[in-house]
């Protein structure tokens, strides 16, 4: 019993030699398309990135910062002056959680 080919290429048996591994050149093309189309899409951020960006950007330009209050503060910690005031702060976690209720 012989084989029979049918002309389609997956059928034969590949060539032997240094030109077996070596792609041609619509296989280069197509290699070089896909890893620059892969690198464009990678560089892109997408539009919820770019809106994230766009919405931490406002509000960082609409919150107040009291510069004054946070070195204060600091200079309290560093020096060991700095009080707290825990029924202070359980009061507000308090109120705080109380308001996600609602």
């Amino acid at each position: 019993m012989t084989k029979r080919t049918t002309g389609n290429r997956s059928d034969r048996p590949k060539p032997a030699g240094k030109h077996a591994s070596q792609p041609n050149k619509h296989q280069e093309s197509q290699q070089d398309t896909d890893i620059s189309e892969r690198d464009s899409v990678a560089i892109k951020p997408n539009s919820t990135t770019a809106r994230l960006k766009e919405l931490e950007s406002r509000l960082t330009d609409k919150l107040p910062i009291d510069t004054q209050r946070i070195n204060d503060m600091k200079n309290a910690i560093a020096n060991g002056e700095y009080e707290v005031d825990a029924k202070r702060i359980a009061n507000k976690m308090i109120d705080f959680e109380s308001s996600l209720k609602k």
